[in-house]
């Protein structure tokens, strides 16, 4: 088990906040220990969060660990000397157990130079102090994103002194190191690097940079080290950037710029040359919007992934369905009557029990929306779902319950709620009837004694005839948004492929999500049942009072589009 660090930067500045909301519903998997140092302001409910005294104790990749070091004398929003030496004592702490060998990679939240100086005058950024500390004596900058991902030849250095910086003698490893790191994380990268002057010198009619660049490219080709260029930049990113895995830039703010436009909160700060890995956003402090519970949480989500994924063994790809779909998922399906919903299932637990649940569950809860409508009831109620995504717009709804990120198949706590729910043809997400036995389990281990589970599916009627075929072109808040669905009667899959075209100034990003439903028969779903520990008590539908259990299963598939099982422990 490996163990990730992530730094939460200038107390004063959003890196708390945005922590906080990273860690929140962040994914855990039995590879990564979580430690977090610094400051955080934690939620109420979301993964649990272990308070530690030093990196040892963590110890068990259910938890989120968290070494506090903070300061009663900042005031949030305004950098000052203390908040400065708060940042620089959380960077010293992470340090020392990364260079101990007690984490394998960390994750940094920003900082403020300016503040850190104030008390560290020889401080220049993140990159410079881990390779100090660490004794990495050549490192590079570099930022991984969805269009382009860039090194950086030269940091943090005036532009007046970059054709000094960029001789023989620097150049020949920097390139090395970029090829050799590049290997690791791409393969068989193809790289490209950017001329330092216009048009790339007109062969040294202004400036020899570009000649001294391509003869080391030059020779760096005998050492089976193949970099294309120096390219004019003022065209390449226009004609050549999407044919090259990785490109290389003479200074900061050549390749910077358009990496920050265009790839915006979706970008990673990459620092190649450590022993370890280290990570970080693509933005500042933002003490402008400190406080305010504003600020996105999205870059340092990417940061972490990528860092997990550098160092963890598993080639596993974490489903992004419900990712862009999230944000338009209300708009989506604003059609749903959601107080017809929660008010036909209290009055079948009501219609049985005489009175409202003690304790709810809602399985594959989406964003909510049932959820929400409970507890506005003043019921007690947990929500968990996949999509950390779903999760982040639940949490923000008046009566958001209290949520949890977790597959609807996880182990649930033993006989704690009266009330299990699973809906919008959820369980239709599973695939096999063995997951379906393992679901009913799980929900009966987690009732109490006449405790209810009640879910709905939607039937092969419904797909075969609405949505076999379906195409649907939306305008949601100026992005555009394709459904296109198609129903296979042979093996009752339903497969709906979403395609979001999201507007980024001028230009559209495109986003693909495939979503993939196993329509069960209810004859089939009958069986699993009557093989479990449930019993069920009845088939309903809304809008037709009576009990359908004892009715025929085919009749049932055609003469409904849902179906509502009710089963009782």
């Amino acid at each position: 088990m490996k163990r990730i660090a992530i730094t939460t930067g200038d107390p004063a500045g959003i890196g708390p906040e945005i922590t906080s909301k990273a860690i929140r519903f962040l994914k855990l998997s039995k590879e990564i220990i979580f430690v977090v140092y610094g400051k955080l302001d934690l939620f109420n409910d979301g993964n649990s969060v272990v308070k530690i005294q030093n990196v040892n104790e963590a110890t068990s990749w259910q938890n989120i660990y968290w070494i506090e070091i903070d300061s009663n004398n900042i005031e949030i929003g305004i950098p000052s000397v203390e908040s400065g030496k708060i940042a620089h004592k959380i960077l010293s702490a992470c340090a020392k157990d990364l260079n101990t060998s007690l984490l394998d990679a960390v994750v940094t939240a920003p900082v403020s130079k300016d503040a850190i100086r104030h008390s560290h005058s020889n401080f220049i950024g993140h990159t410079e102090f881990f390779a100090t500390s660490s004794n990495a004596d050549n490192v590079v900058m570099s930022f991984w994103g969805p269009y382009f991902n860039l090194a950086l030849l030269s940091t943090h250095i005036a532009v007046s002194d970059i054709s000094e910086y960029l001789n023989s003698e620097s150049l020949k490893p920097k390139f090395k190191l970029i090829h050799q790191e590049a290997c690791k994380i791409i393969g068989n990268p193809k790289i490209a690097m950017l001329a330092v002057n216009p048009h790339a010198g007109e062969k040294g009619a202004f400036g020899n940079d570009d000649i001294l660049i391509a003869s080391i490219l030059k020779e760096l080709e005998n050492d089976d080290i193949h970099i294309d260029g120096p390219f004019p930049a003022d065209t390449f990113f226009a004609t050549k950037a999407t044919s090259y895995d990785l490109i290389i830039s003479a200074y900061h703010d050549q390749g910077l710029i358009p990496f920050k436009m265009i790839s915006a909160d979706e970008g990673v700060n990459v620092t190649l040359g450590l022993p370890y890995v280290r990570t970080s956003v693509d933005h500042g402090t933002a003490y402008d919007i400190a406080g305010k519970g504003i600020a996105s949480e999205k870059s340092l989500l990417h940061a972490i992934t990528f860092a997990e994924n550098t160092i963890s063994k598993t080639e596993d790809i974490p489903n992004n369905n419900y990712g862009i779909f999230a944000e338009y998922y209300d708009t989506y399906m604003s059609h749903v009557n959601y107080k017809d919903w929660v008010d036909f299932i209290l009055s079948h637990y009501n219609k049985m029990f005489g009175k409202s649940p003690a304790r709810t569950l809602e399985l594959a809860c989406g964003s909510a929306n049932i959820s929400s409508l409970l507890v506005k009831k003043d019921l007690a109620v947990d929500a968990s779902d996949i999509s950390a995504e779903m999760l982040k717009i639940a949490s923000v709804k008046p009566f958001a319950p209290n949520l949890k990120l977790s597959k609807m198949t996880d182990e649930l706590p033993i006989t704690k709620y009266n009330l299990v729910l699973l809906l919008f043809d959820s369980l239709n997400y599973l695939h096999t009837t063995e997951e379906i036995d393992l679901l009913l389990n799980n929900i009966h281990n987690t009732l109490v004694e006449k405790g209810l589970f009640i879910f709905d599916i939607t039937t092969p009627n419904n797909c075969e005839n609405h949505f076999d075929g379906f195409i649907n072109v939306e305008e949601i808040q100026n992005d555009i948004f394709i459904h296109k669905s198609e129903y296979e009667l042979s093996s009752h899959f339903q497969k709906t492929n979403l395609t979001f075209f999201k507007k980024k100034g001028f230009l559209f990003a495109r986003y693909d999500e495939e979503h993939k439903q196993k329509i069960f028969r209810v004859s089939n779903l009958i069986k699993c049942i009557n093989n479990s520990d449930l019993i069920l008590k009845g088939i309903c539908s809304i809008g037709y009072n009576e009990n359908l259990v004892d009715h025929n299963p085919k009749i049932l598939e055609s003469n409904f589009s849902r179906l509502f099982f009710i089963l009782e422990k």
